[in-house]
């Protein structure tokens, strides 16, 4: 130990040890090895505070435990020797707590404007980005976006350093290089109108979001920059960047397009072509034809037998031991016999690729959809009328009158509702197959693959929803949607054997998935479907739903499309009436926009989207209220 003055001290970093009344108990490694970066390349440029330790000469660091794990670190890395001299200063025990307290408390960060001058300094003298991030203990990404800020209007960056302007506001202007047209973009927005998405948008009006589904079926900027077109990054945007030349993209995804659908039309097919948005209600107007399992040779039947007969063999063994070997041996049974079924999926035969087409598309995240086994419409009303001279021969050379056959059907069919009312078990596999062939499939299969009818109306939500596009619930229903399609098979005709075939619980799975497509609690605001809104209420109390989780309202999804004295209540509920007395001051987009930003984080969503467990009122409790 060296003593340099009254309470400064040099002592050897193996005297040291971590005080216990260092307030500070947890660290992020991450933040310790950037720490150590620093001090490798500046060295310690604070001391540590330390008091004397029990056993003499040791002493206990009480503030600077992050900078005694730094040091730490690099002795165990053998990037600084065990016996480096740390200076220090010493304080009394009394005051061990108190001092750690406000070191790590009162202490303050350099703000961005000023890691801006510092990394630009360092830039400017010749250091590069991993250099200056090495000795600030800063990650290369946060050093290039600090460094990015030199493309800001001076005039604006004073604006942040005076503290009128967020930093996710300056960061949005790293879009342009244009000081100009930001000092006007600034100039112009509201004040209740400035957030960094709108700033975005007003200086990239006209340029290509790298979130558009041709660029990301291109590939990503990345493509667009390398066919010789303009792109501008954004580092402070999740999108990543903006493409300049809308019909660079057009002629880029036309060219690759036109590949992709010579190397469809190659399978065999009539017809191939490319549609870039699919309207299903208009793809009811195409025929189907469904991929077929091809017959198996003898080997492969013998080896199918043979894989089903040793998963009802071990399944059989563990049902009687319940041993953990067994069940094992079940489960590579059961894996082996879906591997071996999953080489021979259905494929289209060359006969019905002569008669059906392919159609192309874009899907909503850039992915190519292709939809093959169409039938053309025109090829469709010849195949129609083919069928119905058909089913008129037939007609002529039966032996049962029309009254007759309507009569015999329908002791038919109460014979098999009698059945199947005594046989729960099948009745679940009815309805599910039923709900799934009306929701899952496209419409014309419910008319000649279905007996049952069961009814499941869905009210449409997308016709309601402004931006439906965005909602995140919309598209995850949509994710479960696809998820269930990619397990049923492909061909209608199939599904039934698929209900036969799956356990209880897989068919109770999906048919939950179905019952929930047919909820409508939609109110119109004039007593319609108030039964629908009621009975929606007391599901939703029965899920503990909590509409926080999936709603936020802002300007564009609630405050914009109310009365000024509502969004006022609004704020008196969310916020209280301090918060809320401005807004009857405020014109209304303005109003919108600040109770929007005043609603945020606190949960509050409007009344009528909570959920509560009331049953409505009986019909003679309402007689005796008149």
């Amino acid at each position: 130990m060296t003593k340099t003055d009254t309470n400064r001290l040099e002592i050897s970093f193996s005297k040291l040890a971590l005080d216990p009344k260092n307030v500070r108990k947890t660290y992020t490694q991450a933040g310790i090895v950037e720490l150590a970066e620093s001090i490798a390349s500046v060295g310690v440029l604070q001391n540590l505070v330390v008091r004397r330790g029990e056993k003499k000469g040791t002493y206990l660091v009480t503030a600077g435990g992050r900078r005694f794990r730094a040091i730490e670190h690099l002795i165990s890395n053998k990037r600084m020797p065990a016996s480096v001299k740390v200076t220090c200063v010493l304080s009394d025990e009394a005051d061990a707590t108190e001092i750690s307290l406000a070191e790590n408390i009162m202490r303050e960060g350099m703000s961005p404007a000023d890691e801006y001058r510092a990394f630009k300094q360092m830039a400017d003298d010749g250091k590069t980005v991993s250099e200056i991030a090495s000795r600030f203990g800063e990650t290369e990404l946060v050093v290039t976006k600090r460094l990015k800020l030199a493309r800001v209007s001076p005039r604006l960056f004073e604006i942040f350093e005076k503290g009128d302007m967020e930093l996710a506001q300056l960061q949005a202007f790293t879009v342009c290089d244009d000081h100009e047209k930001q000092e006007r973009v600034w100039d112009n927005l509201s004040p209740y109108y400035r957030s960094s998405r709108e700033i975005r948008q007003a200086l990239t009006n006209g340029k290509i979001p790298a979130s558009d589904k041709r660029i990301k079926f291109l590939g990503g900027l990345d493509a667009v920059r390398e066919a010789g077109g303009t792109v501008i990054c954004d580092l402070f945007n999740t999108d990543g960047g903006y493409a300049e030349d809308g019909a660079l993209i057009d002629k880029l995804v036309a060219e690759k397009i036109d590949a992709l659908t010579l190397e469809v039309a190659g399978e065999g097919w009539k017809w191939c072509r490319y549609q870039p948005e699919i309207d299903y209600t208009d793809m009811q107007k195409y025929g189907r034809v469904y991929p077929m399992a091809r017959d198996l040779s003898d080997e492969e039947q013998k080896h199918l037998e043979t894989l089903e007969n040793a998963v009802e063999t071990t399944g059989d063994v563990y049902d009687q031991s319940g041993d953990e070997d067994d069940r094992l041996a079940f489960e590579a049974a059961e894996n082996a016999l879906e591997d071996f079924r999953a080489t021979w999926k259905p494929e289209f035969s060359d006969e019905q690729k002569a008669k059906a087409g392919a159609i192309l598309s874009l899907g909503y995240h850039g992915d190519l959809r292709i939809e093959r086994g169409l039938i053309d419409p025109q090829d469709a009303k010849v195949a129609a009328r083919a069928c119905s001279d058909t089913a008129s021969d037939e007609k002529a050379g039966s032996d049962h009158s029309k009254a007759l056959v309507a009569e015999l059907t329908a002791r038919k069919t109460a014979a098999l509702r009698l059945e199947l009312a005594r046989n729960p078990n099948l009745a679940l596999v009815v309805s599910v197959h039923s709900m799934a062939i009306k929701t899952l499939y496209e419409h014309r299969a419910a008319w000649t693959h279905g007996a049952v009818e069961v009814s499941l109306d869905s009210a449409c939500l997308e016709t309601h929803i402004k931006d439906a596009g965005q909602c995140a619930d919309l598209d995850a229903i949509e994710r479960v949607r696809e998820s269930w399609k990619s397990v049923l098979p492909v061909n209608p005709a199939d599904l039934w054997d698929w209900c036969m075939g799956v356990s209880q619980e897989e068919l109770l799975r999906l048919q939950a998935f179905l019952v929930a497509q047919t909820i409508n609690a939609i109110s119109h605001g004039d007593g319609f479907n108030g039964a629908g809104v009621d009975h929606g209420n007391r599901i939703g109390a029965a899920l503990n739903l909590d509409m926080a989780d999936h709603f936020q309202p802002t300007a564009e999804t609630y405050f914009a499309r109310v009365k000024l004295d509502v969004i006022h209540d609004s704020l008196v509920q969310a916020c209280g009436e301090e918060a809320a007395a401005p807004v009857l001051k405020m014109k209304k987009k303005e109003a919108a926009a600040y109770a929007a930003e005043k609603v945020a984080g606190t949960r509050w969503v409007p009344n009528m989207m909570t959920c509560k467990d009331e049953a409505p009122a009986s019909e003679e409790v309402i007689q005796e209220a008149a």
